[in-house]
């Protein structure tokens, strides 16, 4: 959908890349500013965030922050000027859990259980910058998940003594 950009934009700027960018990160503020340059503010959205996970990805947590700001301020620009996205349908997942199971899954007891258990791991995880039905997932480490990841446990559906542990 391409949008007039609103005067509250005018004198918003994508910002530019760096010489130390890495390339995902460098094409992303390209096709973020092109996006942008033609009013598509939600596209020019979706790059600039992804210029911000990529800098991330890439140990440049300062760079990071400051792409992951200016996506902040055009987020809010784009959150009061334009429709929100059509909701997409999905098909039914292929396994489906009862009630009970999905709610006993989230007492904190049984999660404790299930990682002790070795059954579970905590992890941190993302979506990828590169393929929208990719997701990134590392071991935590005791910290904060990190810029662009949201905390989350793994549960094996069936037991596997050891399948966690490092080889």
């Amino acid at each position: 959908m391409t949008l007039s950009i609103p005067d509250s934009l005018v004198s918003f700027v994508i910002p530019s890349s760096e010489r130390t960018d890495p390339e995902p990160v460098k094409s992303s503020l390209l096709l973020a500013r092109s996006d942008f340059e033609r009013g598509e503010l939600r596209e020019a959205l979706r790059h600039l965030r992804r210029a911000a996970e990529g800098a991330d990805q890439a140990g440049s947590e300062h760079r990071a922050v400051a792409l992951a700001r200016a996506a902040a301020d055009l987020a809010t620009e784009v959150g009061g000027s334009a429709s929100p996205p059509p909701v997409e349908t999905t098909s039914a997942p292929s396994t489906v859990f009862p009630v009970s199971a999905v709610r006993s899954a989230t007492d904190p007891a049984s999660i404790e259980h299930l990682l002790a258990s070795g059954q579970a791991i905590e992890v941190s995880i993302k979506r990828s910058t590169r393929d929208d039905g990719l997701y990134v997932v590392r071991r935590a480490h005791g910290e904060g998940p990190p810029l662009g990841s949201r905390r989350a446990v793994v549960v094996l559906l069936e037991a596997d003594d050891g399948f966690f542990e490092a080889p």
